[in-house]
């Protein structure tokens, strides 16, 4: 049961990050836009979702039938967990411009590593050289601005 609802989740999660992506600017010396990438995540999510969803149609047919379903803390959790990374999606699309793409990276990474019970002095380390890192090499190596947000009031 906790995989078919973690199927639809995905394709509701999938559906927005696709949506949301749909109403990024298009480039016009370009064929492709922003909107490429999380167009292709939010469809690979939607495609993935359904094959798990499908894929637990069968053990959904014992519930009608007295068959009871618990979720324990520890399964719960679990299955939260695997929703972050849509949720992380989601959050950089909504904040990326505002808060600026080095500091939702941060975040992201933090948050993650947190959830996965790092150390919050690793978590806090590693997420702000890996954002730096890779701020760095889009906007520097591959010329690719990203939204500057919250520093770019100080740069």
């Amino acid at each position: 049961m906790k995989d078919f609802l973690l199927g639809l989740a995905f394709i509701a999660a999938g559906a927005i990050v696709y949506v949301v992506a749909q109403g990024f600017p298009t480039m016009p010396s370009l064929q492709y836009g922003p909107s490429l990438f999380p167009s292709l995540i939010g469809g690979g999510f939607m495609i993935g979702g359904l094959i798990l969803a499908i894929s637990r149609v069968g053990a959904l047919k014992g519930i009608g039938h007295g068959m009871t379903w618990r979720m324990e803390r520890e399964q719960l959790r679990n299955t939260l967990l695997s929703l972050l990374p849509a949720l992380a999606i989601v959050f950089y699309i909504l904040t990326s411009e505002w808060l600026g793409a080095l500091l939702s990276l941060a975040l992201i990474m933090f948050v993650l590593m947190l959830a996965r019970r790092t150390s919050p002095l690793l978590a806090l380390g590693v997420s702000l050289v890996a954002a730096l890192v890779i701020d760095l090499l889009f906007s520097r190596y591959l010329l690719i601005p990203l939204p500057e947000g919250l520093l770019g009031v100080w740069g």
